[in-house]
């Protein structure tokens, strides 16, 4: 199983004296997301003293989060992808103008030709960060091809290149034991999860204090399977008639309510759409459901441990890793069917008190903190340590 190792240093000092590092990253848009709050928790903890951060969207509009974003001390700027034709000039004018000392890509193997762009402009410091194991895309022969060029690429244009997890890394075709690739998770923001009361977070939603309820936290998107959802907690009332279902996420709820109509007039179903904070979801919930067709590292299974919530997710292979980190991480394929899904979930939604708290603990001492993850990427990025501090024996002890 691949591991997380610590990050060597960037071998092309790129700090200059009297400034911040200058870093670069490029990314569809600043909506709410995995890839977005991740790199939001990372921009609130490393000052902009140390690092000065500057978020170029490709989508055509910033996104929901783009305040959030300059809250935290970053720039946040456009350089939509359409047209297609003058994308890579834009963007190799945009550089020239930012003079960044690092360029981190979001976007899949199409960080490539942008670290490409980054290289002819004299970055020193080029990263693509991989955050899911597959484009997603139909496997048709023009996109096999884009892979194959993007891959063949990625090393010549980029100085690192960084998996969320090593099925990740997979996916970016790497070969042989190029040390450029490697893990580095994601960390998690234990002051984000602002947990609140148990009776207050239920009665938001009016869910009853004693019934079990199964919870799931992900925008809607085909790739979340979110329909399965509702099929598992049919499957699951058979066994406990007052389980509850709710379901928080962005992008509205028509891929619920299309597969399942009828859902609306469920009383113990919540679509909750968008909510603000997570913590209310979390203390809400008994257990957290997972049934996405493809993932990187999702967050929000680190914060669901991190709350003492258990996870039932998906068998695939970056759950597999997480769950042979982390306890608390039970894994079902989806083609084992609602019921045995079901059967998990309540399981898991019985765990006591102690068994949570160990949950909490676990992760809490992981790699997946926070303080230890932008430890790696000021490594990454070449940012100097601190200087030492000079005690008073070391001045005196000089002066003579």
């Amino acid at each position: 199983m691949p591991k997380a190792h610590p990050i060597a240093p960037a071998t092309i000092p790129v700090a200059r004296a009297g400034r911040p590092v200058r870093v670069v990253h490029v990314l569809g848009c600043l909506d709410r997301g995995g890839i977005e709050t991740a790199s939001l928790d990372l921009c609130r903890s490393i000052p902009p003293t140390e690092v000065h951060q500057t978020f170029v969207t490709t989508g055509g509009w910033l996104g929901a989060l783009a305040d959030d974003y300059r809250a935290a001390g970053a720039d946040v700027t456009q350089c939509p992808g359409a047209p297609r034709w003058s994308f890579l000039f834009r963007m190799w004018w945009l550089l020239r103008r930012l003079r960044p000392d690092a360029v981190v890509g979001h976007i899949k193997l199409t960080s490539a030709p942008i670290l490409l762009v980054a290289r002819l402009c004299g970055v020193p410091v080029r990263v693509a960060r991989m955050w899911s194991e597959s484009d997603c895309a139909p496997d048709t022969p023009v996109r096999r091809a884009k892979r194959a060029v993007y891959r063949w690429l990625l090393p010549r244009a980029a100085t690192d290149v960084l998996g969320v997890t090593g099925a990740t890394l997979d996916f970016t075709g790497r070969r042989g034991r190029d040390s450029r690739y490697r893990v580095l998770y994601n960390g998690f923001a234990a002051d984000r999860i602002t947990e609140g009361a148990r009776d207050t977070a239920r009665q938001r939603w009016r869910l009853p204090l004693d019934a079990p309820v199964l919870g799931y936290l992900g925008r809607s998107a085909p790739v979340k399977n979110r329909p399965f959802l509702v099929e598992v907690h049919r499957a699951a009332r058979v066994r406990q008639p007052d389980v509850r279902l709710l379901v928080a996420g962005a992008r509205g709820t028509d891929d619920i309510t299309d597969a399942h109509p009828d859902v609306v007039h469920d009383p113990q179903v919540v679509l909750a759409g968008e909510v603000e904070q997570i913590g209310p979801v979390l203390v809400a919930a008994d257990v957290l459901l997972l049934p996405s067709l493809t993932e990187g590292l999702p967050g929000v299974v680190l914060e669901a441990l991190a709350s003492g919530l258990p996870v039932v997710a998906n068998d695939l292979p970056c759950m597999r890793e997480l769950a042979a980190l982390l306890p608390g991480v039970t894994l079902v394929p989806l083609a084992a069917g609602a019921d045995r899904w079901a059967e998990a979930a309540l399981d898991q939604a019985a765990l006591g008190g102690a068994e949570r708290e160990a949950l909490r603990k676990a992760l809490r001492s992981s790699p997946f903190t926070l303080d230890h993850v932008s430890q790696e990427w000021r490594r990454v990025w070449g940012v100097p340590a601190p200087a030492a501090p000079v005690w008073p024996l070391e001045q005196s002890a000089g002066r003579r």
